[in-house]
């Protein structure tokens, strides 16, 4: 059989095996047939989280709907870090890039939490999840992001695991004499299960303060000389951790 180079790559949830097919829901074969305008034989990638990555060859079905025939793995499962972003949401768009960044930089859970100052009142979970489900197809990542619900900050601190590494970013410490982010990280390092927590835009109250400087296994971080907006923060923070912590350390 000759092989193509696949043209799309998808997320789906049904278990992938050889020669069973899959039947993408409609968002996908509307994006398959009518966008991506591809036809029987066509290949594409799939992954579910389980089952490492594979080709499959399209076959119509229909005019307007097909299904996925598996033919081959092409890349055993990996895990991404066990990492976790805890935030306090913000407006639409820049929670949307969080949610994409998030799932582009290995988390392994994205939990927006409810802080003293922060001003959003309601998440929507599936646009999150649409969002991390996007990012992992367009940057082969093979697993899917856990997506939690908002939580108020006290509930997520008490669910953490005590050996878990809660990586305080304390907008407090921007242009203090404290170490940077890289020199704290690695003098803490190895760090195999991390969660980095982000306030929002008003920074955490009082309260929340004496809480985490109190909360056990907690390391505080400076994000550098400036206060960084929240979107940017996560992003600095992760890929701190990442290149000291995480899948990019070789």
């Amino acid at each position: 059989m000759t092989k193509h180079t696949p043209k799309a790559r998808l997320y789906v949830t049904a278990d992938l095996l050889a020669g069973r097919p899959v039947v993408p829901d409609r968002e996908q074969q509307h994006y398959l047939i009518n966008v991506m305008r591809l036809a029987a034989g066509d290949q594409v990638a799939l992954f579910n989280g389980r089952d490492g990555e594979w080709h499959a060859d399209i076959q119509m079905t229909g005019r307007k709907s097909c299904d996925l025939l598996p033919t081959d793995q092409t890349r055993q499962q990996v895990a991404s870090p066990d990492l976790w972003l805890l935030f306090a949401p913000v407006k639409k768009a820049r929670l949307d890039f969080i949610a994409q960044k998030a799932s582009e930089m290995g988390c392994s859970r994205i939990w927006p939490v409810r802080t003293d100052y922060c001003q959003v009142a309601r998440v929507n979970d599936d646009r999150i999840m649409a969002n991390a489900i996007e990012a992992a197809e367009q940057t082969e990542r093979l697993d899917i992001a856990e997506i939690m619900p908002f939580t108020p900050l006290d509930e997520a601190l008490a669910a953490m695991e005590s050996d878990r590494r809660l990586i305080f970013c304390d907008e407090a410490l921007a242009g203090s004499d404290s170490a940077g982010a890289i020199a704290t990280l690695s003098a803490a390092a190895p760090l195999q299960r991390a969660a980095v927590l982000i306030g929002p835009e008003g920074g955490f109250s009082p309260a929340e303060r004496h809480r985490l400087d109190g909360h056990e296994n907690c390391l505080k971080l400076s994000l550098g000389p400036r206060i960084l907006r929240a979107d940017t923060a996560a992003i600095a923070a992760l890929t701190c951790y990442q290149s000291v912590c995480g899948d990019w350390v070789g």
